[in-house]
């Protein structure tokens, strides 16, 4: 799927085809009918395209670009860089007739795609559908059409259906006028998900596709071809290396002296030198096994680079990472939660329990983590734990605002199972068990709770705990 943006004062079209055939020729007629045209590339080369368009003069009047010159190739897509791009290219034509086409396949192949998406199919259809809602017109073979079913934006980000339909109805009965409904203010969500910076990272000056890293769980590198990184080495150092990598990822463009990274492995080392030493050869590992393949020297990778007396990791152009991506749908889910649009906070809070596979660098011996003079790690795995331990009883809330209890329950037992005390999950399993008419289990429920936080000696339930139960129970 693939929209044409014309940059007419009046127009703002989407184009919907099903042959390749089919893109080009209407490209081919706006272009010719377009003084000047800029076309933004994200699936097609740009040798492809200027093949397609080598048609009369059409090259002659406009220019090709890539996609992620306006940064549509983030790890995490946001507006304003994106349009800030446009505006200059904009700026710099000084044209009044500048037409913009604009592939739309970076919102299918982005990270939302193929990555942390469980039903890709279904998301396909959903960018479908925002696709058509968004655009005034549609260009046909027919020409310009009035798109029936255009939404305003402030009507597609609430996503309120009532509001849908009283759109669409007073464009049908002129009798009716529409009225914006006033939404009530809600808090910021980045107050429950706040969206910190964890990773800045720079680009390594190479030609290697991107790859994907996986920080939750067992540290995972898979390049372009799926191939995973073998962080075996006949030095037998693996869990060095990953410390390493995980710590440099972490620092990102700051990088760490190598006086910090020989401490933070070879703490109790009696000579500076020797664990100098030994860093260098670790370094010397972790830059083969990124490499992927001999090279002359190891001095040479792209990836692991040293300025004067400090480190830096470097990653391929466009590589994903999975901790921002987690953080991002954690704080869209609440946003979408806050609004009461329960089947998108759904879509967001499941999509971020895919991509926790587990506490952040679960592999890397506690020896690196637990790290009182340098807490790199230990504070943002505990962060990121809480951060998913509230996805999963927020999931439970919104299974039991949809009425299906059994995963409301399941999902309020995933948190208790590692950690009995949380209160928050106790009081979604408590709703859902009374909702679904439990009150055996519900009784015991709040006794196994009480003596839980007995056990750890954190005194007794909470009042609004005590409240919620007495009322739950009442004449049960």
């Amino acid at each position: 799927m693939e929209t044409i943006l014309p940059a007419k004062p009046s127009q703002f079209l989407g184009l919907f085809f099903a042959e390749k055939h089919q893109l080009w020729a209407q490209v081919q007629i706006l272009a010719m009918q377009s003084k000047s045209w800029i076309y933004i590339t994200d699936e097609h080369p740009v040798h492809e395209v200027r093949a397609a368009l080598d048609f009369k003069n059409i090259l002659s009047k406009g220019e090709i670009f890539i996609s992620s010159d306006f940064y549509l190739r983030e790890q995490v897509v946001r507006a304003k860089p994106v349009i800030s791009a446009i505006e200059n290219i904009v700026a710099n034509k000084q044209v009044e007739n500048l037409t913009i086409f604009c592939e739309m396949t970076w919102a299918v192949r982005s990270p939302s795609g193929d990555i942390y998406l469980r039903e890709l199919h279904e998301a396909f259809q959903s960018y479908l559908l925002l696709g058509l809602y968004s655009h005034p017109q549609i260009y046909t073979e027919e020409g310009v059409k009035e798109n029936p079913y255009f939404l305003p934006a402030k009507i597609i980000q609430n996503n309120h259906l009532k509001s849908r339909f009283n759109y669409w109805l007073s464009n049908i009965d002129n009798q009716r006028q529409f009225v914006y409904p006033k939404y009530q203010a809600l808090s910021n969500g980045k107050e429950d998900f706040p969206l910190e910076k964890i990773i800045g990272r720079s680009v390594a000056q190479t030609n290697e596709g991107r790859w994907k890293i996986s920080c939750f769980g067992e540290l995972r590198i898979r390049r372009e071809n799926g191939e995973l990184v073998d962080w075996n080495t006949k030095a037998g150092a693996t869990k060095k290396l990953k410390t390493i990598f995980a710590f440099l990822l972490l620092r990102g463009e700051k990088g760490a002296s190598i006086e910090e990274l020989a401490d933070l492995l070879w703490k109790d080392s009696d000579s500076t030198d020797s664990s100098l030493n030994r860093l260098y050869h670790t370094i010397k590992y972790l830059r083969t096994i990124l490499h992927g393949s001999n090279i002359a020297s190891t001095k040479e990778s792209p990836f692991i680079v040293q300025q004067s007396s400090f480190y830096y990791l470097k990653l391929p152009n466009d590589s994903w990472v999975d901790i921002p991506m987690f953080q991002e749908l954690c704080y869209k889910g609440n946003q979408h939660f806050k609004d009461g649009n329960l089947e998108q906070a759904k879509i967001s809070y499941e999509s971020a329990e895919g991509i926790y596979h587990g506490q952040l660098f679960n592999d890397i011996p506690l020896k690196y983590i637990d790290n009182t003079d340098n807490d790199w790690c230990w504070s943002k795995r505990t962060w990121f734990h809480d951060m998913y331990h509230k996805v999963l009883y927020s999931l439970a809330n919104i299974y039991r605002q949809l009425g299906q209890l059994t995963q409301a329950i399941y999902y309020a037992d995933k948190v208790l199972s590692d950690d009995p005390t949380k209160e928050a999950a106790q009081k979604e399993k408590l709703l859902a068990l009374a909702d679904a008419g439990r009150f055996d289990a519900l009784h015991r429920q709040f006794k196994i709770y009480t003596e839980s936080l007995r056990k750890f000696n954190l005194g007794a339930p909470s009042q609004e705990i005590k409240d919620i139960y007495i009322n739950l129970s009442k004449n049960n």
